[in-house]
């Protein structure tokens, strides 16, 4: 441990590039690595008894001399027993062998050195604490003199060996010879190797010390009188003062600095990497992460006091924190649990962050200065703290209240219309489910009304256009809430599965605008489509209807070298930020679940959920907060995708992304898709899609008329010629708005965004 000077002054400082600082520095560390002072000789006058011992040929005056080790740093002594003729013997069964036991040769050399390293403090310096505490507790064993006989011992074993290898001698005086040629041979082999060991760990700590401009283990100011005690010098560090009161030891002991980055990619609990519209920019202010120890045994091995205590002899850090920088790798090193906790401000919230030991919680107790209980108020600074729900924004509005009666009687009927037909839809939706399937067990679920259907009819066109047809028509199964779109699908040669009793409620044209019924009626249709699929036991890629692939999205996700293959659900990022959305951010119109217990628990429980779903206007809300529970309390490993290889409506409308998706239009990135999210209704939908070249539709088969073109292809199965188009039909509509062709004389979205610029210059 680094040692403080009770006796210098701040202007007294150690240095770390001073030749004879790091002399008396070298000498120290010598000191240390050898405090517990066992002769060497008296090790090999020891060996010498042992190899006697194990050969059955000790005289009675050698067993006499046997007596305990004293501990000089301590003042204990080896336990030991007494011979027959009262004399102490020691008894350390951790290095002594029965005298009859036969020799393996190196059978425990490995373990042996190790351990006695351990003990001299070769191995890991940091674990020698001569005040006391848990780090002497964790791999230091006692007592130390048998852990030295154990480390010769090692030694002698491979010396007996290649004696026992030659021609035995006849005399027991050639024998003795032997013996003594064999401690003289191991006590010339291990000093050698000790000292080879012990100039390796004087270097290494010199060169941490010198690149990270701290104290080495035993560093001292210059003017220290005690630089020969090396107990007290030990012991001074309780004079230091502690980071944190002992009244918090148990969750707070000590602190240091990580990266987040460095962090989040070492620690992936799948939240988008913040903020994900920026992914290689910094975040001022939230760019590291404040890592608490609650244990003495959790601290780094490279830094066990640099966390715990102040140190005033050295400065700070490089941004001016006193607290240690380290690597995520280095900072957890013996953290045998580690709790994550994803915190930011809010609005004008002056936050504070309470952590408290008591009773383990895992979520997050919330209170803000507003008092919901008499009607939705904002923030004033004069109303004492209330407890308030995870939704609560500081303008009053409450995103997550508790769903009325009127949407639980809703559920409840949808619910019992599910249940009615349960059995009859399984047994009709599993050889449908079984054929998309396939080999990689993957079902392509997409959901769809007559008043969508262009959207759908231009995802099997472009994905016909791109090359992945035949990969469409194979693992697409689309769940058709009304006749018409049935007919579209089939006319298509897609599967496709429509249950009247199950979707007689859902309507038949598009949704006006984002939240209508219409709207609403469809996202718990994407609910149950997605639950029944998972349920009868294959993996599930959902998609909405307004999406194009660039590449085939199925082999990123089938790809078990891909890091996150582990993960057991996976969501293209929305892009918002607000609290309805926290933690994933996790968009609901294209994701991948991989089936398992996990996340037929997920979807089932949020089938039951419905009332939220209805009265929140949207799936994608209810199943967020779900993700947010279900990874805490089942380890659903959930993750949000790349922004750049899976961009949405987010990146085309926001001004920061203007770069990237140039470089997609421009083809100098490929993603994998492109969702049109983020857009009000679907004309605006069209319109972007035609002049970002994603549109691969007649007009013909447009705004409905592809009910038409399905019946007509049921007698000359013409629908994909009729549909179809084999290159993207690109028009321009708003000059601020992405495209693959220059609009700069079309009209500006103001209705859509008042304040865009073009977007070709």
């Amino acid at each position: 441990f680094p040692i403080h000077n009770s006796n210098s002054n701040s202007n007294n400082t150690a240095t770390t590039s001073s030749p004879s600082s790091n002399l008396s520095r070298t000498e120290l560390i010598k000191k240390n690595l050898f405090h517990r002072r066992i002769a060497r000789e008296d090790s090999v006058r020891e060996l010498s008894r042992l190899l006697a011992i194990s050969r059955g040929n000790a005289a009675e005056d050698d067993v006499d001399e046997w007596e305990s080790f004293p501990d000089e740093e301590t003042g204990s002594s080896t336990p030991s027993s007494k011979d027959k003729r009262g004399n102490n013997r020691s008894t350390s069964t951790s290095s002594l062998p029965a005298p009859s036991a036969p020799l393996s040769p190196m059978s425990n050399v490995t373990e042996a050195t190790d351990r006695s390293s351990v003990a001299m403090g070769c191995e890991d310096d940091d674990d020698v604490d001569t005040g006391g505490g848990d780090r002497d507790k964790r791999n230091v064993e006692w007592p130390p003199g048998g852990l030295v006989r154990t480390f010769w011992w090692g030694r002698s074993q491979q010396t007996v060996a290649e004696a026992a290898s030659a021609e035995p001698s006849s005399s027991s005086s050639s024998l003795r010879a032997d013996d003594h040629r064999a401690a003289a041979a191991t006590e010339e082999f291990g000093r050698e190797e000790f000292e080879k060991r012990v100039e390796a760990e004087v270097t290494k700590r010199l060169a941490a010390a010198a690149a990270a401009n701290s104290p080495v283990d035993g560093d001292i100011g210059q003017n220290n009188n005690d630089n020969n005690d090396i107990d007290k010098l030990y012991s001074d560090k309780s004079k230091q003062p502690r980071r944190f009161p002992s009244s918090i030891k148990s969750f707070a002991t000590g602190a240091a600095i990580v990266s987040k980055r460095d962090f989040l990619t070492r620690f992936d609990y799948g939240i988008p990497m913040p903020p994900s519209k920026r992914e290689g920019e910094s975040d001022p202010g939230k760019d590291d992460v404040l890592l608490l120890y609650g244990s003495d045994r959790a601290l780094p091995d490279d830094h066990p006091t640099s966390p715990v205590y102040h140190d005033h002899r050295h400065a700070a850090a490089a941004d001016g924190s006193p607290l240690p920088h380290l690597s995520a790798a280095a900072a957890t090193a013996n953290c045998s649990g580690l709790n994550v906790i994803f915190t930011d401000n809010h609005g004008d919230v002056h936050q504070c962050t309470a952590i408290v030991g008591n009773y383990e919680s895992y979520h997050i107790q919330r209170w803000l200065r507003m008092n919901p209980s008499k009607g939705y108020s904002k923030l004033d600074p004069h109303l004492p703290l209330h407890p308030v729900g995870r939704g609560l924004q500081t303008n009053g509005q409450d995103k997550f209240s508790a769903p009325e009666d009127k949407y639980a009687l809703q559920n409840q009927e949808l619910l019992i219309a599910y249940f009615e037909r349960l059995e009859g839809t399984l047994a009709e939706l599993r050889p449908l489910a079984r054929e998309c399937a396939g080999g990689d067990n993957t079902v392509v679920v997409m959901v769809c009304n007559t008043g969508q259907s262009d959207l759908l009819i231009n995802f099997i066109c472009s994905a016909e256009a791109r090359g992945f047809g035949d990969v469409v028509r194979e693992k697409v199964l689309v769940f058709a809430t009304d006749q018409g779109v049935y007919d579209i699908a089939t006319g298509l040669g897609l599967r496709a599965f429509y249950d009247e009793k199950i979707f007689e409620q859902m309507p038949e044209k598009e949704a006006g605008m984002y939240g209508d019924k219409s709207f609403t009626a469809m996202m718990w249709s994407k609910v149950v489509t997605v639950q029944l699929v998972n349920r009868l036991g294959h993996d599930v890629l959902f998609q909405d209807v307004d999406l194009v692939w660039y590449k085939n999205p199925l082999e990123f996700f089938h790809d078990k070298t891909n890091p996150l293959h582990d993960f057991d659900i996976l969501f293209q990022d929305d892009g918002a930020r607000s609290l309805r959305y926290a933690p994933y951010s996790a968009n609901t119109g294209f994701y991948y679940v991989r089936n398992n217990d996990k996340t037929k628990f997920l979807f089932r429980s949020l089938l039951y959920l419905g009332d939220m779903v209805l009265s929140m206007t949207s799936h994608q809300q209810a199943l967020g907060a779900l993700l947010d529970e279900h990874s805490s309390l089942t380890g659903l490993r959930v993750k949000t995708l790349s922004g750049l290889d899976f961009p949405g409506g987010y990146h085309y409308h926001r001004k920061k992304e203007i770069e990237p998706m140039r470089d997609i239009v421009e083809g100098r990135h490929v993603p994998y898709i492109f969702h049109m999210s983020w857009t009000t209704n679907k004309k605006n939908k069209l319109l972007f899609l035609k002049q970002m070249g994603l549109w691969y539709t007649n007009t013909l088969c447009e705004n409905g008329g592809g009910v038409g073109a399905a019946k007509i292809s049921k007698e000359e199965s013409t629908m994909e010629s009729s549909c179809c188009s084999a290159e993207p039909l690109v028009s321009c509509h708003y000059s601020d708005k992405p495209s693959v062709k220059e609009c700069k004389d079309s009209p500006k979205a103001r209705s859509i965004d008042a304040k865009g610029k073009p977007f070709w210059k």
